[in-house]
């Protein structure tokens, strides 16, 4: 198949009859993306005006960005304005989020040196360019990010530089979520990027364990669509399953070898997810070989307590599908991309900035 066959138009046709059948006679159903990608391409091509009137997607916690908690950007600050000056390195986005106290970018007005990166590797540039001065690299991000993280680091790192670790991981995230959400979710469409290292085995508690019905898909309209087809489907046939409807990019082992590199540098522990709390087994921490690493350790630095919400924003409630950005009397106004208060409009995969640069969902195939 080449990329065009997943935006015809026919295909898409004949998907969204199938879907219409499928869910014909049943229950409303909601079914909870957790992926930001998703919620952009859903929105860029009316994905959502194609659904029967008893199947809702929602957006949940799939931005990395979104669920940083505040916490840690507050570290990060601190970091940046040790009586050294080391030099910060993180994404875009990233050094973008405000918490009440500014945003990562803002703290260069009090000194700071913060370089926007793609990877850890232009952070290992920066250490190579600056042999004198301490760097950190400052990473977030789900496994897609922590694997090759993970497997520089393994690798080993120059004396100057330095690791602040604020990976999340969604497999356990999604079942402290479901356990909590009192039946809400009907199924999940589970993200495409992420499960590229996992695979769909850690995502059999769905099915297993609390009976929902899960689908791993792509970003192009069929593979949106594919994949809420797949999850209506179970749902009818009442057989929750966990099915791979992405195979083009996703094995049903995931990446052994990213995995085996991933456990062996981090290891699972109690996190907080931005406006959500802390979530059992979702945060990745730097195992005993490697917290020399640890730009906290070199610091002898702790968490900085700090609020997560902010005056107005309820990116909280949009992180969890609660609420809808357009909900938000922020949004649109006072809160816009280049003006963001909250997480959510920040990040390239946040769901309010999903919104703002596609208002109105039109069929787009």
């Amino acid at each position: 198949m080449n990329d065009s066959t997943y935006h015809d138009r026919e295909t898409v046709r004949k998907l969204t009859v199938a879907l219409h059948d499928a869910a014909l006679g049943l229950d409303p159903l909601t079914i909870m993306h957790v992926c930001g990608t998703h919620e952009h391409e859903i929105r860029r091509y009316g994905i959502r005006q194609l659904l029967p009137a008893n199947v809702r997607l929602i957006a949940g916690p799939g931005c990395p960005v979104c669920i940083t908690p505040a916490s840690v950007i507050a570290t990060a600050i601190e970091l940046s304005l040790q009586p050294d000056r080391p030099i910060i390195c993180s994404y875009g986005d990233m050094v973008r989020v405000p918490i009440s106290s500014g945003s990562l970018l803002d703290s260069r007005g009090r000194g700071a040196d913060i370089r926007v990166v793609y990877s850890i590797h232009d952070a290992l540039r920066v250490a190579a360019e600056h042999p004198g001065r301490t760097v950190i690299f400052f990473s977030v991000g789900f496994e897609t990010t922590a694997a090759p993280v993970a497997a520089v680091i393994a690798s080993g790192l120059p004396d100057n530089l330095f690791v602040y670790c604020c990976h999340r991981y969604v497999p356990t995230a999604v079942e402290a979520l479901t356990a909590s959400d009192d039946g809400m979710i009907s199924g999940y469409l589970l993200p495409g990027h992420a499960s590229v290292i996992t695979g769909p085995e850690p995502y059999t508690f769905l099915p297993e364990r609390f009976g929902r019905a899960a689908a791993l898909t792509g970003f192009e309209p069929v593979d949106i669509l594919g994949g809420v087809l797949s999850i209506v489907r179970q749902i009818r046939l009442g057989r929750p399953a966990v099915e791979n409807c992405y195979r083009r990019a996703i094995r049903d082992t995931g990446n052994l070898r990213a995995q085996e590199v991933l456990f062996s540098v981090f290891e699972l522990g109690d996190a907080a997810w931005r406006g959500i709390g802390i979530l059992p087994d979702s945060g990745l921490f730097l195992r005993e070989p490697y917290k020399h690493l640890s730009a906290l350790d070199r610091y002898g630095l702790t968490e900085i307590p700090a609020e997560d919400t902010m005056k107005g924003c309820i990116c909280h409630l949009v992180l969890t599908g609660k609420r809808q950005p357009e909900d938000c009397p922020l949004f649109g106004t006072v809160c816009v991309p280049h003006n963001p208060q909250g997480p959510c409009m920040v990040g390239s995969e946040g769901t309010c900035r999903a919104h703002y640069l596609y208002p109105e969902e039109k069929p787009d195939a």
